[in-house]
C-alpha cells in the first residue's frame, strides 16, 4: 500500500499481524496498530520505544496523522 500526505510518497507494510510499518525515503517513520475498532499510530523508527499520537476508525488517517507529525 502508497499512502501520501502533501505530495510525499510512503510505504505501509504489515511488518506483523496487525502492525503496519510506516516508511518514507527508506526511513522508519513509525507504525500503524490495529487495536480493535481503531488504528493506533505510533511515532519513532523503533516499534517498542514509538510513542503514540493518533487513533482513527480507519489505517488511512492513522497513516495521514503519522506523516503529517
Amino acid at each position: 500500500m502508497i499512502a501520501t500526505t502533501d505530495a510525499i510518497p510512503a510505504d505501509v507494510v504489515e511488518a506483523l499481524p496487525g502492525v503496519h510499518r510506516v516508511v518514507r525515503a527508506d526511513r522508519v517513520v513509525g507504525f500503524v496498530v490495529e487495536a480493535g475498532d481503531r488504528f493506533v499510530a505510533l511515532y519513532g523508527p523503533v516499534y517498542n520505544t514509538s510513542v503514540e499520537i493518533a487513533q482513527s476508525r480507519d489505517l488511512d488517517t492513522a497513516v495521514h496523522r503519522l506523516l503529517a507529525h
